[in-house]
C-alpha cells in the first residue's frame, strides 16, 4: 500500500504552515518525553513556590493542580494534532514554567529548559532563522560553565571523583582512574566538561559554526553518557531531541528515485519514513547502477550519501528512533539496557559522521 499525503491533523504530519518540520517534531517528542516520565503526575498545588503570590491557591485546594494539569495536557494534544501549533507550544511552555516555579522541590533544570524551548519555539516564525532557540542553547551551556568554574571542587576534580567513584560507584571510572596518578583522570574529565561547555557557548555566536556545534553537543553528551551510564533523569533525551534545531530542513521538494531491482517492500519502508511534503518519490527507476538517488535542485546525491541525507530529513526516522529507545528501556534495565542504548547510539553517530568530516560532500552535477 502506497503512503499518500496525510491529513492536516494527523500527528505524524509535520508539514504545517506555522512551524518548521524539525521544530514541530522537536516539540512533539519533548511533550511525549514529559508524559512518559510522569510529569503530569508531579503537578500539584503550590509548595514553597518561587513566586510567593502563588500561595493564594492554597486557599482553594486542587484548583491549581486541576487547572494546570488540564492546560498542560490539552495544549500538548493540540500540538500533537497540529491545531494552532505555535499557540499550543506557547501555552505548553508557559504552563511548564509556571508549574516549576510553583514548587521548589519539583524544579529541575532540564524541565525548565524544556519549558523555555516550548515557549521560544512558539515565538519562532517558520520563515525565519530560529535565533532565539540557539540563544537559549547558548545560555544553557554558559550557565553550566559558570556554575562549574566558580567551584574549586571542579578545578581540582574532587566533585567528579566523589560523584563517579562514591555516589555512582562507576566501575569504568574506578578501574581506569587507578592508571592515573593523584586523581588526574577526575581532573581531566572536569576540565574537559568545563572547556567543552565554554567552547559550545562561544561557537553559538557564529552562524556558520552551528552545524559543527550541534555535533560537538551530541558527541560531548554521548561520551559522558558512555562513561557514566547515566542520563540525569531524561536530560540526555531532551538534549538529543533539541538538537533537531540544527537540522537545516529543505524548503524545496526533494525527488527520490530507486533502482529498478529494489524490492517493492523496501520502497514501501522508505515511504513510511516520511509523510511530509519534503520528499517526492519518483515513479521512474534509476538508469545507472546506483541503488538510491536523491535530486536536490541541480545536485544529485547517490547511494550512501543519499541515504544519509534522506534519513537526516525524514521525520518518522526520528520518531522510530525515539520509540525504539523507549522500547529498549521497557524490555531491559541496568547494564544490558545501557549497553544496548550506548552501542546503538554510537552506531547511528558513526553512520552519520561523514556529514561532519566532509563539509562539502562530493556530488554529481546535472
Amino acid at each position: 500500500m502506497e503512503i499518500k499525503a496525510m491529513t492536516q491533523y494527523f500527528p505524524l504530519n509535520f508539514s504545517v504552515e506555522s512551524m518548521q518540520p524539525n521544530i514541530l517534531l522537536m516539540c512533539k517528542l519533548l511533550f511525549i518525553v514529559l508524559c512518559v516520565y510522569g510529569f503530569v503526575g508531579y503537578i500539584d498545588d503550590p509548595y514553597i513556590p518561587y513566586i510567593p503570590q502563588l500561595d493564594v491557591f492554597l486557599n482553594y485546594p486542587n484548583v491549581f493542580k486541576t487547572l494546570f494539569k488540564s492546560i498542560f495536557v490539552l495544549s500538548g494534544i493540540l500540538l500533537l494534532f497540529n491545531i494552532r501549533t505555535r499557540a499550543a507550544a506557547i501555552i505548553l511552555g508557559s504552563s511548564v514554567i509556571i508549574i516549576l516555579l510553583s514548587s521548589k522541590p519539583l524544579f529541575r533544570n532540564h524541565l525548565f529548559i524544556c519549558g523555555c524551548v516550548f515557549l521560544i519555539a512558539g515565538f519562532t516564525n517558520k520563515n525565519s532563522y530560529p535565533w532565539l532557540l540557539f540563544i537559549q542553547f547558548s545560555l544553557v551551556y554558559l550557565g553550566a560553565f559558570v556554575n562549574k568554574v566558580s567551584q574549586i571542587e571542579w578545578w581540582n576534580g574532587q566533585f567528579m571523583y566523589n560523584w563517579l567513584a562514591n555516589a555512582r560507584e562507576n566501575l569504568f571510572f574506578i578501574y581506569t582512574s587507578r592508571l592515573f596518578p593523584d586523581m588526574l583522570l577526575a581532573k581531566l574529565l572536569s576540565w574537559f566538561a568545563m572547556l567543552t561547555e565554554l567552547g559550545i557557548t562561544v561557537l553559538f555566536f557564529f552562524k556558520k559554526q552551528h552545524r559543527n556545534v550541534g555535533w560537538v553537543i551530541l558527541l560531548f553528551h554521548t561520551v559522558l553518557y558512555s562513561i557514566t551510564a547515566f542520563r540525569f533523569g531524561h536530560f540526555y533525551e531532551d538534549i538529543v531531541i533539541m538538537l533537531l534545531i540544527f537540522v537545516h530542513w529543505p524548503s524545496e521538494t526533494i525527488l527520490v528515485s530507486f533502482n529498478k531491482d529494489m524490492s517493492p517492500q523496501v520502497k514501501r519502508y522508505f515511504r513510511l519514513l516520511s509523510f511530509s511534503k519534503t520528499f517526492e518519490f519518483s515513479t521512474k527507476a534509476i538508469l545507472s547502477d546506483d541503488w538510491f538517488q536523491i535530486k536536490k535542485e541541480s545536485k544529485i546525491f547517490t547511494n550512501w550519501k543519499a541515504l544519509r541525507f534522506f534519513l537526516l530529513h525524514s521525520t518518522n526516522f526520528y520518531v522510530f528512533l525515539f520509540f525504539l529507545d523507549l522500547f529498549i528501556r521497557y524490555l531491559f534495565n541496568g547494564f544490558i539496557m545501557d549497553f544496548i542504548h550506548i552501542t546503538l547510539t554510537w552506531v547511528i553517530i558513526l553512520f552519520f559522521l561523514p556529514l561532519l568530516l566532509k563539509k562539502k560532500p562530493k556530488i554529481d552535477m546535472i
